[in-house]
């Protein structure tokens, strides 16, 4: 069977009735897998663990789940060093153990995607032992090159190329008597992609995932980086003047990443960690296929500083801007960056995860993020990630934000049976966690379904939105969307015909209220969702701190009568989400 992504077309979707592709609107579920679920007791989280939370991934409404690496591999970069791209590592199970959570997946209608690393190898792969050994057809696999010309007849670096992690991405092999390149750990040697068989390889395992283990996709790891300079010409001196000349970002690197070649090489979802023109050469341009979407990193810079009214309005405007037709897509986090809740606040984590559910195009939610999950507390002693160097433990692990998923307040978090886990789970699993969160009333996971049930209902809007600051001080953040057959209320239209959505967030550190009759020139409005902290009063909103939302000074339920597919149905109004969403019929609705 041959994989949709290979087929999916990037038309705009303009016209009434215009049928988008699941991927489209999917909401992708990004799992790390070694802290998910452990359904053997070694403390490790693996695949019959993922399987065993099949219902509760369900439950949450999303499209797909995506899983960090699960291939064989000496786990010296959390998987991405990969052994062989065609087993599974015996941590995480067997081949048999992913058929079966594929197999389950799908009868829940749940699609699966892999991480696809074709960047590098482990240094244990059999086609580096090949090479560094110089065998016929594996000479030019990796990328070698001799040390630099120096009277002292030592072996220098043929360049001043950086690695990600620090030092010199070059490391000598005695064997060879020659460098070997690595943009990321010594034991990741980056493969020649100027090699048409390394290029040919990588084909390879793709239809074997795609095709003949029929995966429905695959995210593709460190796509910048796919091609380098030729020349191996030294990268100039960057304008940071905060970094060591052995930090990555002591260079400006205009000839190890983006190059040329790079975008001619991806499919479906790229990670592509620069700025917005090079994010969308990846799309593809002019004719030239690309990836179905590729990663938008900017929502994953929000601190604490910086999250207010204006800079989400500069991010949603710009990419809505600049991607015309392409499909949109919005990332909070992920298992190499600080959880969200952390960075910004538990408080705030709400109307960010109803801001990805809200907005146009594909959704990415990092396991965890629905229930306010925040970084872990770990010593560098406990450490897994870059612990060798307790110097630098807190300022490179990514440990922090890959600690063990909290089910419930047990001493393992429900996550294992074992009380020694791979990472020490987190002490706010005592509050934080998925079973105290289901029986509460309000919380974090609440919100989050709430907002997927209402994410069905606008998967078949128009990409427009348009996008405001208002209230005190222009913090609060507005947001509107309208159907696919839009149309300006002063064209000949049924009035039935003619309705929006509407996001507000309150970014103030106070209550505010606000009129929005010049953002919203409508007669009536009703509440489709709305928070526990807010009210209606004399015609304006009034919000909480941090909050977006309205609610009824009696709590009450409304039934509200709402749009679909040119039909009124009945619909029961929640009051528990941290979001306002408002329901709008132009030019008059009526409640029952």
């Amino acid at each position: 069977m041959r994989p949709q992504y290979l087929d999916v077309g990037r038309h705009g979707m303009k016209n009434k009735g215009q049928k988008k592709d699941w991927w489209q609107t999917a909401t992708f579920y990004q799992i790390y897998p070694k802290s998910f679920q452990d359904s053997n007791g070694d403390g490790i989280g693996d695949l019959q663990g993922i399987r065993q939370k099949l219902d509760y991934i369900q439950n949450l409404g999303v499209t797909a789940i995506w899983l960090s690496p699960i291939y064989k591999s000496p786990l010296k970069d959390g998987g991405y060093d990969i052994s062989d791209f065609r087993d599974i590592n015996p941590q995480f199970g067997t081949l048999e153990d992913f058929m079966e959570l594929l197999r389950d997946a799908h009868k829940r209608g749940i699609k699966v995607i892999l991480d696809f690393v074709p960047n590098h190898t482990s240094d244990q792969h059999p086609w580096f032992e090949l090479s560094a050994h110089r065998v016929e057809g594996y000479e030019d696999y990796y990328i070698w090159a001799d040390s630099k010309p120096n009277d002292a007849g030592v072996y220098l670096p043929p360049n001043n190329w950086l690695s990600v992690f620090k030092g010199s991405a070059w490391t000598f092999h005695p064997v060879r008597q020659q460098f070997y390149f690595h943009q990321f750990l010594k034991e990741q040697p980056d493969l020649n992609f100027r090699n048409d068989k390394v290029r040919q390889e990588m084909k390879d395992v793709l239809t074997y995932w795609l095709e003949v283990m029929d995966v429905d996709g695959v995210r593709i790891d460190a796509v910048p980086h796919l091609i380098e300079d030729d020349q191996l010409r030294d990268e100039p001196r960057s304008e940071s003047t905060d970094h060591k000349a052995t930090d990555y970002e002591y260079l400006d690197h205009i000839h190890t990443v983006n190059q040329d070649g790079s975008f001619d090489l991806v499919v479906m979802m790229t990670e592509a960690a620069t700025d917005i023109d090079n994010v969308i050469r990846y799309y593809g341009k002019d004719g030239r296929k690309g990836a179905h979407f590729s990663f938008n990193f900017w929502l994953e810079g929000l601190t604490k500083s910086n999250l207010n009214a204006a800079e989400l309005e500069r991010i949603v405007s710009t990419w809505m801007t600049k991607l015309s037709d392409l499909t949109p897509n919005w990332v909070l986090g992920n298992h190499d960056n600080h959880r969200i809740a952390s960075k910004v606040g538990e408080e705030k984590a709400d109307g960010l995860n109803m801001l990805t559910g809200f907005l146009p195009g594909v959704q990415v939610t990092y396991a965890g993020e629905e229930i306010g999950m925040e970084d872990g507390e770990i010593d560098c002693k406990d450490g897994d990630d870059f612990h060798e160097d307790c110097s630098l433990y807190k300022i490179m692990s990514r440990d922090f934000e890959r600690t063990p998923f909290q089910w419930d307040n047990t001493p393992s978090a429900g996550f294992s049976t074992n009380p020694k886990t791979w990472l020490p789970v987190s002490s706010k699993k005592d509050k934080c966690n998925v079973k105290t969160e289901l029986e509460s009333v309000r919380s974090h996971l609440k919100t989050y379904l709430n907002m997927q049930e209402l994410r069905n209902e606008l998967g078949n809007l128009s990409n427009k939105v348009e996008v405001y600051k208002i209230g005190d001080g222009n913090n609060v953040l507005q947001i509107i969307r309208y159907p696919l057959f839009f149309r300006y209320i002063d064209s000949d239209v049924k009035e039935d015909e003619l309705y929006a959505y509407h996001y507000f967030f309150n970014l103030n550190d106070k209550i505010d209220s606000f009129d929005f009759t010049d953002t919203v020139k409508l007669k009536k409005y009703i509440v489709l969702a709305a928070s526990s902290n807010g009210k209606r009063d004399a015609g304006k909103l009034v919000f909480g701190p941090f909050l977006c939302g309205i609610s009824y000074s009696n709590d009450e339920l409304w039934q509200i009568k709402v749009l679909k597919n040119h039909v009124f149905k009945w619909q029961v109004c929640s009051f528990h989400s941290d979001l306002l969403i408002l329901y709008i019929n132009y030019p008059s609705c009526k409640n029952d």
